[in-house]
């Protein structure tokens, strides 16, 4: 019950706080930069992002049912976001965002449908 009032609490402030456009978010690959268009939304402070899709919880970032424990994201090698993600059978990046020409700096977990979230966004919702 508190973890369903939790979601309730975070995605009504994680809806009202965001800013959405359409800009330029690239990453590099073995020294290769690719950059794409993407509408994409983030936060007063640029920490939190997310795909347009991905506002609705309707992308397949949100389709995986069952919680994991932090324990167990932690007991193997790599950063925790990064270990879920590919457990939901996302793709993490490290990648920068633009906004007004300026780049940001955050990681994200894409899956096949295009949608993507911040890996901070992802342990939230999938963590005990």
């Amino acid at each position: 019950m508190w973890s369903s009032l939790l979601f309730i609490i975070l995605s009504i402030s994680f809806a009202e706080d965001l800013t959405c456009i359409t800009g330029k978010i690239s990453q590099t690959t073995f020294g290769k930069t690719n950059a794409e268009k993407s509408t994409y939304c983030f936060n007063k402070n640029k920490t939190t992002l997310a795909s347009k899709s991905c506002l609705n919880q309707t992308c397949k970032a949100y389709q995986s049912t069952g919680k994991v424990s932090y324990k167990e994201l932690y007991s193997e090698y790599g950063k925790p976001g990064f270990v879920l993600c590919r457990k939901l059978k996302g793709e993490p990046q490290i990648i920068y965002f633009y906004v007004d020409n300026k780049p940001y700096k955050l990681d994200r977990c894409t899956f096949s449908d295009g949608g993507f979230i911040d890996t901070g966004l992802l342990l939230e919702y999938y963590s005990n």
